[in-house]
């Protein structure tokens, strides 16, 4: 599965008004790195680009729309550039009028058969109903579904229940079903298309690294009031560095960096942030170099620019493993198991509708199994004594290629905000503003679905070739306080110990009962809103809030009613027996304690 190979960037500082300055960083940025291997890959899905895979220099250094990143959120934002934008400036006949530049090489074909004989390689993405219906709004969803695969259900082992018939078979009852296909295969997909359908207007360039010189605000009046000059960008070639471990660094070729111009700039290259990393660093210098009132009040005045960064108490690290199930075993279910003492989780997820399946082992980072090089019979006793209904289906190669590798890591929480744009032509979108862990399918989705509001966003303004800078301010509308609730909700969610079951385990429940009562009034579960349609974070976080209002006054009012219930029933007792209150009430206390401890007893030896 592919990796957003990424480090931090050389940036160039050229004379530009503070507002538009970006500062050097530097090019290598271990932390950042290990964040995103674990979201979007396994194991590295390509090899490294040699000085032969670098497309030469092109003349062409204007472009109408540049697009930095080509993930899957990214080349959606090409081929929607293709579809929307209309001639922004005057090109040579033969220019293309959108770019989108990528560090890495490009992935497979999506029909290479390397997506199911090395299924392991390529990290698996759930495409539900945001991503689907982003997809079939710009008329590609058809090429992705053919190759993807469809998830009908799970089957889950609790821990402890370790035979094949334990496991529980729950048949989904979505609205839309969810299709299964690697992350690459879909960059596959969307790469076919472009190279199919829009190669006269899109140029797909890969080994490239892209450095903001100016965001061309310096000019501009209140944010959003103006374009401003055209976004300059520094253009160099870069390769990525192999390497066994999952930091991976990018080696900036020795040549001179060219410089290109656009008037409209999408930042969409996942956790490297790099636009969004440059968007922060101007933001700084801007703050430092004008007061309150000037930010408040002045002619350049701009919503604040931060990061919301969260540090990971729930920190779990994976390695991916090949499986092919037979014949009996169904085909289109997701197969989880947990084992005793929580210390792993086995997830697996179909590659193909052939039986192959990429897995998951989710272990604490200090787990022996975790680590590289480790013992290859200690992990198959492992299998054997925790998950024996996997460990049969699985050969002693495949164990010692599990033993040997190394564990990758899962990203941290974070968004950014509550600005996702920088002046009249810049917008960041998808895992550069809200990064999540890909637990709940929630973040590449949402990355697509980016790319739809923006396209919706463009087609509500009149003549966009000349109010192109209405656009980047209506999406930080938009879509900033969604992503802010998307990475709250999600946290909440993924929280240790008490305060998970305080914040996801406890809600569950509660949610489960009062929809079962009262569906009018009372929504379904967290997992039950994320599946509906036409609804925001935001409301799904409002509409939760207030659930926990009515049903904390639900409970406070029942609970009230049995205390005063009971203390009228002692009182009733008392009176009877001819004993006072507190007699009768430190009677019935002695007694309920020792029911339950005879209970508890009773159930350690029946246990035995």
């Amino acid at each position: 599965m592919p990796r957003y190979y990424w480090a931090g960037y050389l940036l160039c500082t050229l004379c530009a008004p503070v507002s538009s300055l970006i500062s050097p960083s530097a090019v290598k940025n271990a932390r950042a790195a290990q964040e995103v291997n674990a979201l979007f890959s396994a194991a590295p899905s390509v090899e490294p680009a040699t000085q032969t895979d670098i497309p030469p220099e092109e003349d062409q250094n204007h472009y109408d729309a540049v697009v930095v990143g080509g993930g899957p959120a990214g080349l959606l934002s090409a081929i929607m550039l293709a579809q929307k934008l209309p001639a922004l400036s005057s090109l040579p006949s033969s220019g293309k009028r959108v770019v989108v530049y990528d560090r890495l090489v490009p992935p497979p074909p999506p029909d290479n058969v390397v997506y199911s004989t090395d299924v392991s390689k390529y990290y698996l993405l759930g495409i539900g109903h945001r991503g689907q219906n982003a997809l079939k709004y710009f008329d590609v969803w058809d090429d992705v579904e053919k190759a993807s695969v469809a998830v009908l259900g799970r089957r889950d082992w609790q821990p402890g229940k370790m035979k094949e018939e334990d496991g529980r078979i729950t048949m989904s009852n979505k609205e839309v079903t969810s299709r299964v296909l690697a992350r690459d295969k879909l960059v596959g997909v969307l790469k076919e298309v472009i190279e199919t359908r829009y190669n006269d207007v899109i140029e797909l360039k890969y080994g490239y690294q892209v450095d903001p010189i100016t965001f061309g605000n310096e000019d501009a009046t209140i944010d959003g009031e103006e374009a401003g000059p055209p976004v300059q960008l520094q253009v160099s070639q870069c390769t990525p560095i192999s390497s066994d471990s999952d930091i991976e660094e990018c080696s900036i070729e020795n040549n001179q960096p060219r410089q290109v111009t656009t008037q409209f700039l999408i930042g969409a290259d996942g956790a490297a942030r790099g636009i969004a990393n440059a968007m922060e660093t101007a933001d700084k210098e801007y703050r430092k170099q004008t007061n309150l009132f000037q930010r408040l009040f002045g002619k350049s005045k701009r919503l604040p620019f931060r990061v919301t960064r969260y540090d990971d108490d729930n920190q779990r690290v994976y390695k991916s493993i090949p499986i092919c199930f037979p014949e009996h075993w169904p085909h289109d279910l997701n197969y989880s198991a947990r084992s005793v003492n929580n210390r792993g989780t086995f997830e697996a997820l179909p590659s193909d509708a052939n039986g192959n399946y990429c897995a998951l082992l989710l272990l604490r980072p200090d787990d022996v199994l975790a680590s590289a090089n480790c013992d290859p019979k200690v992990l198959r006793e492992y299998f054997d004594t925790q998950f024996p209904q996997f460990s049969k289906l699985l050969g002693d190669e495949v164990m010692k290629d599990v033993a040997k590798k190394g564990a990758s890591t899962l990203p941290s929480f974070r968004f950014a905000g509550p600005r996702h744009h920088e002046g009249g032509r810049t917008v960041i979108l998808g895992d550069c503003v809200h990064t999540v862990k890909p637990y709940f399918g929630l973040g590449a989705n949402t990355a697509l679905e980016d790319v739809k509001i923006l396209s919706q966003i463009f087609e509500s303004i009149p003549e966009l070739e000349k109010n192109i800078h209405r656009a980047p301010p209506e999406f930080t509308k938009q879509r900033a306080a969604d992503s802010s609730a998307l990475v709250k909700i999600s946290r909440g969610m993924d929280r240790p110990g008490k305060i998970g079951t305080m914040r996801f385990v406890l809600p569950l429940i509660l949610d489960s009962m009062f929809n079962k009562i009262a569906p009018k009034i009372f929504g379904p579960s967290m997992f039950g809103m994320f599946q509906k349609q036409n609804i925001s974070f935001t409301q799904i976080q409002r509409k939760k809030r207030l659930d926990r209002l009515m049903q904390s006054v639900v409970i406070g009012t029942v609970l009230s009613s049995i205390g005063m219930g009971i203390g009228c029933s002692t009182k009733v007792l008392a009176k009877t027996l001819g004993m006072s209150t507190t007699v009768v009430r430190g009677s019935l206390a002695a007694f309920i304690g020792v029911a339950g401890f005879a209970r508890s007893k009773l159930s350690k030896k029946e246990s035995n």
